[in-house]
């Protein structure tokens, strides 16, 4: 499974790498890809901000591309690709553990057997340039939310702390979108839909080694919807 990263041309800049983009239907602009996770694909758009008017201080935004599950990155010492893909294979999950604690959605015990269920599936990063615009908008208001909040704490470099609040706060608000397939408007929470996504991965892990099929029959399985209609 391939843990699809996808950075916006400013990213891309400041990591001096030279990201591929993804291919683009004859006629449509390059690098404007829109994104869609599957059960082949976990697909994540990054975008980096100045903390304040080209400051040193920067934040790294990472927004999954179904669920808009947001969550942030402070940038004090220059990263490498290497070492910001090291970061985004385990902090997305940290950052929905915590989420999850904090909505209790779930109970803490099984958001430590989510995540041990997730930990056998291999996410092989993979990074391109590109950015959906359809989820610019949800980077932006991201982005205003870190600036304004530092601005009014009197701070230049986001703490860790406030990284973490900002994230669960935003990810458990309800997002509206338009669905490009049916072109109706939704309405989900991010954390809600990031967990049923991942549910669905863990289903197909478990087909695949010949499991049980049944996600709900399983007694160490989560089953998002007996938590998501009590």
């Amino acid at each position: 499974m391939l843990l699809c990263l996808s950075a916006s041309n400013a990213l891309n800049k400041y990591l001096k790498a030279d990201l591929p983009r993804l291919p683009h239907e004859p006629g449509k602009q390059a690098g404007v890809n829109t994104l869609n996770s599957d059960s082949d694909n976990f697909n994540w758009q990054l975008q980096i901000i100045d903390n304040s008017y080209k400051s040193r201080e920067k934040t790294i935004i990472v927004c999954e591309a179904n669920s808009r599950f947001t969550f942030f990155i402070p940038v004090s010492l220059k990263l490498s690709q290497e070492e910001l893909t090291q970061r985004l294979q385990y902090e997305w999950q940290l950052m929905m553990a915590e989420t999850l604690e904090v909505y209790q959605l779930i109970p803490r015990s099984d958001i430590a057997v989510l995540l041990s269920e997730l930990s056998k599936i291999e996410f092989t990063p993979h990074w391109v340039k590109n950015t959906d615009l359809s989820i610019s908008g949800h980077i932006s208001d991201a982005a205003l939310w870190v600036t304004q909040t530092l601005q009014e704490e009197g701070l230049y470099d986001l703490p860790k702390e406030l990284a973490i609040e900002l994230a669960i706060y935003l990810n458990t608000q309800p997002k509206r979108i338009t669905n490009k397939a049916t072109r109706r408007k939704e309405k989900f929470i991010p954390i809600e839909r990031l967990l049923g996504y991942c549910q669905t991965l863990i289903t197909s892990e478990q087909r695949g080694n010949k499991a049980s099929t049944d996600i709900a029959g399983n007694n160490n399985i989560i089953n998002f919807r007996d938590y998501l209609h009590r």
